[in-house]
């Protein structure tokens, strides 16, 4: 098939889906909001540990005022945007949204901690955002687990990304846990179909690079992306990245899986990173990649796509291998990061423990 078909293709089928979905339509997604308060509810693009910002679509014209008061009872900071500034490390926070001086929603979040003498969870999971049963499970898996942050690798709507389509396939499924934890995640081959999807897409997350090359951090975490999958032209970037001293985990992720040659290899292998993130093969997998000895490779396209035997093939260096849906849950505590493959049941599949940096 010829490319120009196959964009058809794609777009022929995400017209289905808006017909037969409803898709784009936008879900509120904030608890006791009114009905259309917000077209989209607001959601965490970054945390630190003494800021938060927010971000959200709502009526033209309307007033967005943001407050976030500590559990403890503390001082609450009040932003007209979303930018909350002045807040305490590793605290959490409960916010409330008005709409012109109206309640309109809310929800809570932990500020980003500066060290990990606590234990910090986050989620990664990949190649989800289908308008099926089995993505909404994994969004629900997803706020189960009550993360952080999520770290997603890529293909982030099926089957196509495109602005009208993210509203119902990724920010309402995923509504429940966006007011609590930022998405720090990349873009796949579905992502990157249509210009105008991967940039409305990136923009809402605010991605940098429009999700392809970036370095962003959640207190000691640091996430370097590299996009659809990793090539000599992501060397430059990936060293210096990688080179930057504070971190005290630090998480690879793309897209597609790096396989033995690949010309990144040796820069991950020469760096010290916790593990590296991946989607595109829709199972989970926990792999030792020549190259990089040691170095975990976790393949987790495991968020709902559809799956059969053509797309979930059985990497020859995986060491464990699964075909279920779910998610990858990372504790990070006193040196140690402790993974576990979670199904949508809530079942822990795989585990597998590695030393943080030093």
């Amino acid at each position: 098939m010829s490319r120009t078909r196959a964009l058809g293709a794609l777009l022929g089928a995400a017209t289905l889906c808006l017909a037969a979905w409803g898709c784009g339509g936008g879900d509120d997604g904030g608890g006791e909001a009114p009905a259309a308060a917000f077209t989209r509810a607001p959601y965490l693009t970054r945390v630190a540990p003494t800021s938060a910002r927010m971000r959200w679509v709502a009526p033209p014209g309307t007033r967005v005022t943001v407050t976030a008061t500590p559990a403890d009872g503390g001082a609450a900071r009040t932003a007209d945007g979303g930018d909350l500034r002045g807040l305490a490390p590793d605290t959490r926070y409960a916010w409330t949204a008005r709409i012109d001086g109206r309640d309109a929603a809310s929800g809570a979040f932990t500020t980003a901690p500066r060290d990990l003498s606590r234990p910090l969870d986050l989620v990664a999971f990949g190649d989800y955002g289908a308008p099926n049963d089995s993505s909404r499970a994994v969004a629900a898996r997803v706020a189960a687990e009550e993360p952080r942050l999520l770290v997603t690798a890529g293909d982030n709507a099926y089957i196509v990304t495109l602005p009208q389509l993210l509203d119902e396939l990724v920010f309402g499924p995923l509504a429940p846990v966006l007011g609590s934890a930022p998405n720090y995640g990349t873009v796949g081959d579905h992502d990157v179909v249509f210009p105008a999807g991967q940039r409305a897409l990136a923009e809402a997350f605010e991605w940098p690079a429009d999700g392809e090359r970036y370095d962003l951090r959640y207190g000691p975490v640091q996430v370097v992306a590299i996009g659809l999958r990793g090539d000599a032209a992501d060397v430059p970037f990936l060293r210096r990245a990688l080179a930057r001293p504070g971190p005290l985990a630090r998480l690879v992720v793309m897209h597609q899986p790096v396989t033995a040659g690949n010309p990144v290899l040796p820069v991950i292998a020469a760096a010290d990173v916790t593990a590296v993130l991946a989607g595109h093969l829709h199972a989970y997998e926990r792999r030792e990649v020549a190259g990089a000895p040691g170095v975990p490779f976790l393949t987790v396209g495991t968020g709902g796509a559809p799956r059969n035997d053509g797309r979930t093939p059985r990497s020859r260096d995986a060491v464990v291998y699964l075909a279920a849906f779910g998610v990858l849950r990372v504790r990070l505590h006193d040196g140690r990061a402790t993974f576990a493959f979670v199904d949508v049941e809530g079942r822990v599949r795989d585990t597998l423990e590695a030393p943080l940096l030093s």
